[in-house]
């Protein structure tokens, strides 16, 4: 779910979304991971809800799927 502890972590998947096809505007998958990412790290469906949007390297899986 790509748990960011810090900025610099974050810079990763900030990364990610600042060359992707949607837009500079914020997807649903960048706003969920932003939005829910520390409350989701306790509870089990949630960290695999947001671990199959964004992986721990900071990919994300809508991206993969837009560059095909």
């Amino acid at each position: 779910m790509a748990y960011f502890s810090n900025g610099s972590e974050g810079s990763i998947f900030e990364e990610e979304c600042s060359d992707c096809k949607l837009g500079q505007e914020p997807c649903p998958i960048a706003y969920a991971q932003l939005e829910y990412n520390y409350e989701a790290c306790n509870v089990p469906i949630a960290r695999e809800i947001l671990d199959r949007l964004v992986s721990n390297e900071g990919v994300c899986a809508m991206k993969k799927l837009i560059n095909k």
